[in-house]
């Protein structure tokens, strides 16, 4: 086919998306740490030092980055840069410099807009491959520019880009998109080898960043197999060779999570499978609307395990049948059916495979299969503006005023959702808000209050907290704090012994109760 193209498009596009992406993000910079960012960031001692290098490789336990060493080495790398471009301090094991989040949010912004050019390559080679060639090929860099645009824009990649310890789920996307961008690269076959060599280095890299990378062989495969088009002889080689190793990057993944700990959060006895199962349809088809109307958006979920599946049937069912849609547009290798299985495959782990019980629902989780849902959206809405605009021109005029519209809207909603990480007051007063029946995020909020010394607003919320989950110890533990503060004793006391008989081996249950007790007797 002969291409008209300018040479400067992609790069001018590129350019876009990256401006977007910078402008979208600016409002992120003043984000402070919160929730794990202080057991995977601030206390981590692990990324004040790069060398030797088993130190950044080797993450603290029962932490986000527990078993990502990949991972927590960019932290390292991040802590080392920032260090660098400020006036060197003089730092002690006993006297460390407090880490600032404004560094760690421009590292991972940086991350993000990689991302979402990667998220360009690859949907842009994808529209010139030969199935798609002849109705997407003209239009394809603006297809590709349209769908990373609203994509590194979009409020719900938030989660993933200014909480800053889920670094972890927009690094290990990158590297998931720089595995398709060079499996599609092999797929053309030029410098097939180098190509084949990057994409498994990314893969390998993504395994020790974090365990969703397990699915990108899948995916790979799924794109091979819609879009490579008839494998002839040297083509299926590739292929074999390819995915040998990107396989063989699943060894990686095993030794990992083998030594890996991160706490208990994994519970994988049958009635809490089935349970968090059923809670998955509901929560799957809560991330699709969020895709198309990113509000409300909330920081922390306490969402309840599923209870019967008349209570969640509609979505079950709608999830069923999208994908036994997608199953049969695989067997007949329809190029949607791609979407299909990268979004579904890539949720799969946290959202099916995997009961997590201790975070039933996470937005953070989206930050990639977003793309599949964006691309997916864009390209129904080119089909459909080509059948009803015959004229090329004016088709392209009303998509572009309608992407322009739609990114500049959800940027300014990004813009403006960043500012809730501003401050933790914010952050958990907004997440109260829009979860107002939810026990966990009560609970953070009230020692937000508490460290502001807003001690009667920390016991209004805990007492919330506590008519919502009275068999919660973290918000026993809180209200027992509170109430010693202002030396109600006996209160406080009757709530840490709850909290520690709820949970017995809790070290700040025993030694409150204990410490209570002493306060106690010494003022009689």
């Amino acid at each position: 086919m002969n291409d008209q193209r300018p040479r400067w498009l992609p790069a001018a596009l590129a350019a876009v998306i990256v401006v977007a992406g910078v402008w979208a993000y600016a409002t992120s910079f003043r984000g402070v740490f919160a929730l794990d960012d202080v057991r995977a960031l601030v206390r981590n001692d692990t990324i004040r030092s790069l060398w030797p290098l088993p130190g950044p490789l080797a993450p603290p336990g029962r932490s986000t980055v527990a078993g990502r060493p990949v991972a927590n080495l960019s932290f390292a790398i991040n802590y080392a840069v920032a260090a660098a471009a400020t006036a060197p301090a003089t730092e002690t094991p006993e006297r460390q410099a407090p880490l600032d989040p404004a560094p760690f949010h421009a590292g991972n912004l940086v991350i993000h807009l990689l991302a979402a050019v990667t998220l360009f390559g690859v949907a842009g080679r994808t529209f010139l491959s030969p199935p798609l060639a002849a109705g997407f090929g003209r239009a394809s860099p603006w297809l590709a520019g349209a769908i990373a645009l609203l994509w590194v824009v979009h409020p719900l990649t938030t989660a993933a880009v200014t909480y800053v310890v889920q670094r972890v789920e927009s690094l290990m996307a990158l590297f998931y998109l720089l595995v398709l961008y060079c499996a599609i690269r092999v797929a053309e076959g030029r410098r097939a080898g180098w190509w084949m060599a990057a994409a498994v280095a990314c893969c390998a890299l993504g395994m020790a960043t974090k365990e969703i990378m397990v699915t990108a062989p899948l995916v790979v495969a799924a794109w091979w197999w819609v879009f490579a088009g008839p494998l002839d002889a040297s083509n299926r080689r590739r292929a074999v060779r390819l995915m040998a190793g990107l396989c063989a990057t699943w060894v990686v993944f095993v030794l990992l999570v083998a030594g890996e700990r991160r706490g208990p959060s994994v519970d994988l006895s049958w009635s809490a499978s089935w349970a968090y199962l059923l809670a998955q349809a509901e929560v799957v088809v809560h991330y699709l609307r969020l895709a198309i109307w990113p509000s409300p958006l909330v920081f922390l979920y306490d969402w309840p395990l599923g209870s019967s599946l008349a209570a969640a049937f509609w979505q079950a069912a709608l999830l069923a049948g999208l994908v036994g849609l997608t199953a049969y547009g695989m067997v007949r290798r329809h190029p949607a059916s791609w979407l299909g299985v990268s979004f579904f495959v890539i949720l799969a782990p946290s959202s099916s495979v995997v009961p997590i019980v201790t975070e039933v629902a996470a937005e953070h989780r989206m930050y990639l299969p977003l793309a599949a849902v964006v691309s997916a959206i864009v390209c129904a809405a080119f089909v459909l503006g080509r059948r009803l605009t015959p004229s090329r021109t004016a088709s392209l005029a009303a998509g572009g005023v309608a992407i322009a519209v739609c990114s500049g809207l959800l940027a300014a909603e990004t813009r403006d959702r960043n500012r809730v990480y501003w401050s933790a007051e914010s952050l958990w007063a907004d997440t109260v808000v829009k979860r107002p029946n939810d026990s966990r995020p009560r609970v953070a909020y009230s020692e937000a209050l508490m460290d502001a010394g807003r001690l009667t607003d920390a016991q209004s919320q805990l007492e919330a907290a506590i008519a919502i989950a009275p068999d919660d110890p973290a918000a026993r533990v809180r209200m027992a704090v509170v109430l010693a503060r202002v030396a109600r004793f006996s209160e406080a006391l009757r709530h840490a012994e709850r909290a520690l008989a709820l949970r017995p081996d809790d070290p700040d249950a025993r030694r409150l109760v204990s410490q209570l007790r002493r306060a106690i007797e010494g003022g009689r």
